[in-house]
């Protein structure tokens, strides 16, 4: 369990969820992504098929306020190679109070620099965190590789491939 530091009240815990904790993440989910519910789906079949590498709230007064998720990145081969930052969620009503940013720092804290962890998003956010575009480690969502970014610094160079990711995210 993490203690509250940085821009979080005494209130406010970062936390491994429990089993009856999911409920309120598909809450979250659901209303941080309206109107879309891909992502509250993909956490479901992750968790459903023990697909889920680590996640992490930051809970407040018993409510689930924010959630990350992390699901493994393979290679070609279906090798393990490191890790996929998916999602990561805000309750709308607590957006802009740096949760979001807390729970990403803590988080990759967590995970250690022993494996690189991969990011599909905006590029102006996730670098303030080290994420950066590697043009060598592609992604079949990002044709363009203007959103594919990585966080490895410390294994540099990474070999030049496809990084695939679970099943779940292509249903």
């Amino acid at each position: 369990m993490f203690k509250s530091c940085g821009k979080l009240s005494q209130a406010m815990m970062i936390r491994k969820p429990a089993a009856e904790d999911y409920v309120q993440i598909s809450h979250l989910l659901e209303d941080a992504f309206s109107p879309s519910p891909v992502e509250m789906n993909l956490v479901k079949k992750l968790r459903d098929k023990g697909k889920i590498s680590f996640d992490f709230i930051i809970e407040e007064n018993r409510e689930v306020v924010a959630y990350i998720c992390y699901s493994a990145a393979y290679d070609t081969g279906k090798v393990r190679i490191g890790y996929h930052l998916a999602p990561v969620a805000v309750l709308p009503k607590e957006q802009g109070k740096g949760l979001g940013r807390r729970i990403i720092i803590e988080s990759l804290k967590t995970l250690g620099n022993r494996y690189p962890v991969y990011v599909l998003g905006d590029p102006n956010y996730y670098s303030q965190f080290g994420f950066r575009i590697d043009q060598t480690q592609k992604c079949i969502f990002d044709p363009s590789g203007e959103h594919f970014m990585v966080l490895a610094d410390n294994l540099l160079p990474l070999p030049p491939r496809e990084v695939s990711y679970e099943e779940e995210f292509l249903d």
